[in-house]
């Protein structure tokens, strides 16, 4: 694929480093997440997860009230600090929790709910109890 690029660079007389550096910034843009897919969800060590404590956790296990059986979170400030899938809420000073339209979408014993978020203003439907 970069050689292809730098091929149709030169062609077009571009500079053909243009094109390394555009396809380096796309891998590093869709890599952010690399490695993190199979971490976010029901069983997500990362985001979503049941948990005991915060060694069953990428980060943290976030336990009682609205947390039936633990569930593995990050901190956040916003959405932005959140990986895809989960959303930034406010509860425990801001954690990311599972996105969420419907209660199916949330693991047994949690439902979809609107909840405050952090960092904006308004409610978002997130996983939780």
């Amino acid at each position: 694929m970069i050689s292809a690029m730098l091929h149709r660079q030169a062609k077009s007389g571009g500079h053909p480093w243009i094109g390394v550096i555009l396809a380096l910034g796309f891998g590093l843009v869709s890599c952010h997440q690399c490695g993190h897919d199979d971490d976010i969800g029901w069983d997500g060590a990362l985001v979503g997860g049941a948990c005991d404590s915060d060694s069953h956790c990428h980060e943290r296990c976030q336990r009682g009230r609205g947390f039936p059986h633990g569930t593995c979170t990050v901190d956040c400030r916003d959405d932005g600090d959140c990986p895809g899938g989960a959303v930034c809420v406010d509860r425990a000073g801001g954690i990311c929790l599972l996105a969420c339209e419907f209660d199916s979408d949330c693991r047994d014993d949690y439902e979809c709910h609107d909840v405050d978020r952090e960092g904006v203003g308004g409610s978002i439907e997130a996983c939780i109890d």
